[in-house]
Parts: C-alpha cells; sequence; structure tokens
C-alpha cells in the first residue's frame, strides 16, 4: 500500500473516530467516550437548540437568545443579577409543564434571568445513545452563550450562573460547566444512568464540573445513577422508588400502551424519575426546607443537616444525604425515616 493509500485510509478513519464543528470543537467516540455505542453526536443545526430567556418582565412570553452580544444586548437580560438554565432530558420539550413550574417558582421567589434550553430535535431521537452523543453539542454550546452573558455582563459572571438539568440534562450541564472553570452550581435532577453509570467522570456530571454541584436521586433502580456525582447527594426515601408512584404491572403498561402510545406509559414508568423535578421546584418556594440526614436509618444524627433543593448550598454540605417525603403535595415531610436496604 502507498503512503498516499496509508493517509487517505487514515483521514477515514478519523472522520468515523472524530467530528468537528466551528466554535466548539471536536467530539470524538474514542475512550473514555465510548458510551454513545460509537455514536457520534449530529450538527448544531440539526440539534436545533433555542434559548428561551424568561424575566420578571416577560414571565409568560420568551425571548429567544443566540450566543451574539447585540441578540443578547437588546433582551431582558440582567447581567446584574444571576442567570438560572433549565435544561430538560431525553425526549423531554422546553414547553413540559414542568420546567414551566420550575421556571414560575424561581422567579416567584428572586428576580433573575432564567433561561429554558429547548433542544427538542437532538433529545427527541428513537435512538437513546443519539441523545447521549447530542448532549455534549448542547453543553458546549450553552458554554458558547454562558460566554457571551459574561461579555455582555462585563466579565466575572460565570459564578452567578446555576445550571439544572433533568435526567439527560444533567450531564448536559455538566459539560457545559466543565468548559467554564467558576460556573457557580450545578443542580442534577435525578442524572440518567443508562450509559452513565460506572463511567468516567469526564464522561457524566462530577463534582469538577461546578463550584457546587448537588444532586436528587429518585429512581436509582431504572433510569437515574446511583453513584453519588456531586459534591452533595440527595437519596430521598432511599433513591429507588418514590412514595405514591403505581407499581410497574407488565399486562397494565400493554394496555395503556395499546390506548395511548408512548404518552400512555409514561406517567408510570417515569413516575419516581420525574418525582426529583416536583421536589424541587417545591423546594423553591417552600417554608419547609427538605431537612436531610447523613445516615440512612430512622433516628437523629449528630453530624449535622442539609436541605434538599434549591436552597442545598445553605451550609455548604458534602456528601452523602437522606431523607422522607410524602406521596403526593406537599412531599416535604418533617418526619424522617427511611429503613436500610
Amino acid at each position: 500500500m502507498t503512503l498516499n493509500k496509508v493517509a487517505s485510509c487514515l483521514c477515514i478513519l478519523s472522520d468515523l473516530l472524530e467530528i468537528c464543528y466551528p466554535e466548539i470543537g471536536c467530539f470524538g467516540i474514542t475512550p473514555p467516550f465510548y458510551n454513545s455505542i460509537f455514536l457520534l453526536p449530529q450538527s448544531p443545526s440539526d440539534i436545533g437548540v433555542k434559548y428561551k430567556l424568561f424575566t420578571r418582565r416577560n414571565t409568560e412570553s420568551p425571548q429567544v437568545l443566540t450566543a451574539n452580544v447585540d441578540v443578547v444586548q437588546s433582551s431582558n437580560f440582567d447581567g446584574s443579577t444571576a442567570t438560572k438554565f433549565i435544561i430538560p432530558g431525553y425526549k423531554h420539550s422546553a414547553s413540559d409543564p414542568s420546567y414551566l413550574n420550575t421556571k414560575d417558582a424561581i422567579l416567584e421567589r428572586e428576580d433573575v434571568n432564567v433561561i429554558i434550553v429547548d433542544w427538542h430535535d437532538g433529545a427527541f431521537q428513537n435512538n437513546y445513545a443519539r441523545s447521549v452523543a447530542n448532549a455534549r453539542v448542547v453543553g458546549a454550546l450553552i458554554a458558547l452563550l454562558m460566554k457571551t452573558l459574561n461579555t455582555v455582563a462585563k466579565g466575572d459572571y460565570f459564578g452567578k450562573v446555576h445550571l439544572i438539568g433533568h435526567s439527560l440534562g444533567a450531564h448536559v450541564a455538566g459539560y457545559a460547566g466543565e468548559r467554564i472553570p467558576g460556573t457557580g452550581r450545578i443542580t442534577g435532577l435525578d442524572p440518567a444512568g443508562p450509559l452513565f453509570e460506572h463511567t468516567d467522570p469526564r464522561v457524566r456530571l462530577d463534582p469538577s464540573d461546578a463550584n457546587f454541584v448537588d444532586v436528587i436521586h429518585t429512581n436509582t433502580n431504572a433510569f437515574g445513577m446511583k453513584a453519588s456525582v456531586g459534591h452533595v447527594d440527595f437519596y430521598p426515601n432511599g433513591g429507588k422508588k418514590q412514595p405514591g408512584c403505581p407499581k410497574i404491572n407488565l399486562f397494565d403498561l400493554l394496555i395503556k400502551f395499546y390506548k395511548g402510545g408512548f404518552e400512555g406509559v409514561a406517567d408510570i414508568l417515569f413516575c419516581s424519575h420525574r418525582r426529583s423535578q416536583l421536589l424541587f421546584i417545591e423546594s423553591v418556594n417552600s417554608e419547609c426546607k427538605f431537612k436531610s440526614f447523613p445516615c440512612k436509618t430512622c433516628g437523629e444524627c449528630k453530624d449535622g443537616c442539609a436541605n434538599m433543593g434549591y436552597d442545598a448550598p445553605d451550609g455548604n454540605p458534602r456528601g452523602d444525604y437522606y431523607l422522607s417525603t410524602n406521596a403526593e403535595t406537599p412531599f416535604c415531610s418533617e418526619y424522617y425515616c427511611v429503613q436500610r436496604h
């Protein structure tokens, strides 16, 4: 084989293992990024990320931002206050009630910028592994917008950014924070477990992605991660199945799927996985602070407590914490008892 043919083969191999996009760089499928099952991410244009800005001046009608200084400057973005990014997960839309309710709760409590990240086309892939690959590009694009916000705010702004991601969106938040040293906070709401459990920290959300990373685990035996991946990790009701969620019965699932398709079974299948969102939403304005304990069994703990949810940074807690919640809203309970698993 001639040198030209060897070079040609190497170029073809390189194209199969890596893809590059302007402004955000290259993405490969060599270790440790083998979790997308050898699928490269789609292009930013195919994923179609949109950033929907809400403030107290426009609580219902979003302004669409881009990573362009002029666009941000002409919007309601206020560089003197914090920015909260809300990042949906797999097959979730930015218009889903849970994300809009999160936005509403935050704006009720604080006069801040809230940006809901709409990556619908990238998240609604039939092949979950493709969306897993796309998550890296979405994280890179969010980081690009964060740099623009920093410019408009005249610098020293990254510490005021709080990324809130559910499921696959939690890892998107990690990818964004990894690119921006000094990112203030990331909240992972039941970070996706499939294709992320037992992976290298560079592949998933981890404590190095922000100054403070707090995680709520609600479905560790199915769709969420078991491992502790934050500075502080909360395991309400043991973290596996949440009270009030129905037992999964195959026959019932088939009947509901026949009548209503995927949406017909989603409430049953993902009840515990989605509970992390509801717990976080309630925590924003609740007088009950979701008091959590650094022990798995019933009784008082002597090593201090932590607040799960919006007020998690209070006291700068570290480690794993446990608590009980109610089966329905209001979820917060002053009573604590989680049986040993």
